[in-house]
């Protein structure tokens, strides 16, 4: 009897002490601050994610720093390419940035760099190269920038775009536009660009300095005209198409040449 009465307290001291340990390890091991600073000291902090592009520059260097998006990039400008047209290459750069270059700024110079990163699939004489100025250069100073535009234009003898506007090319004393496949195909695809957006067109007639001033002002105002009613014959509404001219007030070309007066004689058409 008496060794039962032992085993008994024994296996309920057993079970005692296990309560017991179950109980300090849940309330008083569980809150221990020490053992809380050393969790919270071990997780790494949250961190912004650095939004890096496929060509960007640091500050002062007209070297391009690329990563794997560049590939996909120069793959996309490439599928782009077609008959009659040019790459233009824009530069950005901060006017207070030290250029160390033989070019003119640094825009030109990271311009030039980027020609050349392209120069195994494209022709060099199918690039151009610009620079654009950026104003606010604080954070350039310490942060990769990008801000390189890569546009193609189209460039023939009828049609030239040139920043923002498109030059279509008039016969001498001509309100009709040359017929050719150049011009027709390119103001079909300006009428597919606008047909999902709401943007305006202006067109603008010009004409070279042969005849009366007052005879060219109408002359222009003709061209720009016959341009309208074109984009109205593919589909665009004529409310969305302003009309305007210059006659021989704004050439682009001397007029003492035959190709300078073939340069003036043109509409400039620009979508807003």
């Amino acid at each position: 009897m008496k060794k039962f009465l032992a085993f008994v307290l024994i296996l309920l001291f057993i079970i005692l002490a296990w309560f017991g340990w179950k109980w300090y390890k849940n309330t008083m091991l569980c809150c221990d601050n020490t053992v809380q600073t050393e969790t919270k000291e071990n997780v790494p902090p949250l961190t912004k994610p650095v939004k890096y592009g496929p060509l960007v520059y640091n500050w002062n260097s007209n070297k391009p720093v690329t990563n794997d998006l560049w590939l996909n990039k120069k793959k996309e400008i490439q599928s782009a390419d077609g008959e009659g047209k040019i790459l233009r290459i824009l530069g950005p750069y901060y006017k207070d940035e030290t250029n160390n270059t033989s070019f003119e700024n640094l825009g030109l110079a990271r311009a030039d760099a980027v020609r050349q990163m392209l120069s195994d699939s494209i022709a060099m004489n199918r690039m151009e190269i610009d620079s654009k100025l950026n104003l606010d250069s604080e954070d350039a100073k310490t942060a990769s920038f990008g801000g390189t535009i890569l546009e193609w234009k189209v460039r023939n003898e009828n049609i030239q775009e040139v920043d923002n506007k498109t030059l279509i090319y008039f016969p001498y004393n001509s309100t009709k536009k040359l017929e050719n496949e150049n011009i027709n195909n390119y103001l079909t695809n300006i009428v597919e660009q606008l047909k999902n957006n709401e943007k305006t067109i202006s067109v603008t007639g010009h004409t070279d300095n042969k005849g009366k001033p007052g005879y060219n002002m109408k002359l222009g105002l003709d061209r720009a005209k016959t341009i309208r009613s074109i984009l109205i014959k593919l589909g665009i509404a004529g409310e969305r198409i302003s009309v305007g001219t210059e006659g021989e007030n704004n050439p682009i070309a001397s007029n003492d040449t035959e190709e300078g007066m073939e340069k003036n004689r043109r509409v400039e058409l620009e979508i807003k």
